[in-house]
């Protein structure tokens, strides 16, 4: 007798599962080169957390080549600090030493110039 309730609980749990799986969409990381940069200044400034900055620098950008390679740039440079060559990860706030942050100061400005070289676009 509690064949059947249990049967039909089961039933509907696997039916549920199905149409989500089947309508649903996967969670996308699709950052604009706007938010990279506010992400870039922040780092600068000290003020982002470890969590944002590995996700950025850990998950592939495939939607925008260009900020790719700027991704790309990033992660050379965590890589670099990891393996304690001429940078190291910073003391305090900042993210890197002095030398790390000058070339993420550099990687932030290379970012600003392919910004204001993209064009805008205006519907009417």
């Amino acid at each position: 007798m509690a064949f059947f309730p249990v049967f039909l609980v089961c039933l509907i749990v696997l039916l549920l599962l199905a149409v989500s799986l089947l309508f649903g969409r996967s969670p996308v990381y699709r950052p604009s080169r706007e938010e990279a940069y506010q992400m870039l200044t922040t780092v600068c400034e000290g003020g982002l957390d470890n969590g944002q900055w590995g996700l950025f620098i850990g998950l592939p950008i495939r939607h925008d080549p260009e900020l790719e390679d700027i991704r790309q740039e990033c992660y050379e440079l965590e890589l670099q600090a990891e393996e304690n060559k001429e940078i190291l990860f910073g003391s305090g706030a900042y993210r890197y030493n002095s030398v790390g942050m000058e070339r993420l100061e550099l990687i932030r400005l290379k970012l600003k110039s392919l910004i204001d070289k993209t064009p805008t676009y205006r519907s009417f």
